[in-house]
């Protein structure tokens, strides 16, 4: 393989594939065309560091938001009608959406704090403003992300490797039996829960749709191979009846909650889309659910003891006071 490979090789294995990279490539192009710096074909592959083919597909994209030409006397392209982004504002309201949402991301991880981050700098950088500077006291309670050491490179290679539908090798280690073992996947989305991030994909080992915490990755390398998407997947359809990321074999359950916090329940309009509510004269709520397996929704059960209990199924029922006759014994 010719050096000029293995630099180009290498510049694909370092450089940031976050999911908004291509969003990114294409407010750098507008931003120089709205500058009057009238960027070339050629300059634009040189700084973007993308292929002349890309380069075009990026200004056909731009071309159907806002008409632009190439420039014969300055050898660049320009906008035809004058750019309007120069009439893009935002308000106050905006700027605090987005100091809202860049409190948010912070929780998710690096790759997707950067690539917000640069978003965020280049639409200042277009509003030709100083980017803000002021925080907004707003406090986002969730579990920051789960960050093992090759976390943000496994990140941004998943990433690019579904919007490009390459198939991936992984050796992955599982949590509970702590097997080590090589899985060819077909990756169809990533999704964020309880601090972890999940790889959901079709798995050629296992023949079937599994999740992969990406801190149990041990190492990651893109196949290059393309894979045919199945037309009837859907990721949020994938996890509709799951209480958060479990998929096992629906079970429908019951549970009664006490008087004294039926105010807390209440809350919410629904704990889960499969919920059917009963509110009794005497204030007991019951709700009933059809979720994918009981581990997740037990959890969220006890969290609700003393003023909790389990109607429904009975072997659940049993297994429940079973674990708390165990935790009662300790405290003996």
């Amino acid at each position: 393989m010719s050096g000029y490979n293995l630099l180009a090789m290498e510049k694909k294995r370092t450089k940031s594939a976050g999911i908004s990279e291509k969003v990114i490539s294409l407010l750098d192009i507008y931003t120089l065309i709205a500058r009057n710096a009238y960027p070339s074909v050629y300059s634009l592959k040189e700084k973007l560091e993308v292929s002349e083919r890309t380069v075009y597909r990026y200004l056909e994209i731009i071309n159907m938001i806002d008409s632009i030409e190439f420039d014969k006397e300055h050898k660049g392209y320009k906008f035809s009608h004058g750019s309007r982004l120069k009439k893009l504002e935002l308000s106050e309201d905006d700027v605090k959406l987005l100091l809202t949402l860049g409190e948010t991301v912070s929780h998710l991880g690096r790759p997707v704090k950067n690539s917000f981050s640069c978003l965020v700098e280049r639409l200042f950088t277009i509003l030709k403003k100083p980017a803000a500077q002021e925080t907004l006291p707003v406090a986002i309670r969730m579990p920051d992300a789960i960050e093992s050491e090759n976390f943000y490179d496994y990140f941004n290679a998943i990433s690019q490797c579904i919007m490009d539908k390459h198939s991936i090798d992984i050796v992955y280690k599982t949590l509970h039996s702590k097997e080590i073992n090589k899985r060819r996947v077909n990756p169809y989305g990533i999704a964020f829960h309880e601090g972890a991030w999940l790889l959901i994909g079709y798995c050629q080992l296992r023949e079937g749709i599994r999740h992969f915490a990406l801190d149990r990755i041990q190492s990651l390398k893109d196949t290059e191979l393309r894979f045919s998407t199945d037309s009837d997947f859907d990721i949020n359809a994938h996890f509709a009846s799951s209480w958060g990321v479990f998929d096992e074999d629906p079970v429908e359950v019951t549970v009664r909650f006490a008087s004294n916090v039926a105010q807390y329940i209440t809350r919410k309009t629904k704990w889960h889309p499969s919920e059917q509510r009963t509110i009794f004269p005497n204030g007991d709520i019951e709700l009933t659910f059809l979720v994918a397996g009981i581990q997740e929704i037990k959890r969220w059960i006890y969290s609700w003891l003393p003023n909790v209990e389990v109607i429904n199924p009975q072997w659940f029922r049993q297994q429940v006071k079973k674990e708390l006759a165990g935790s009662a014994r300790s405290y003996s």
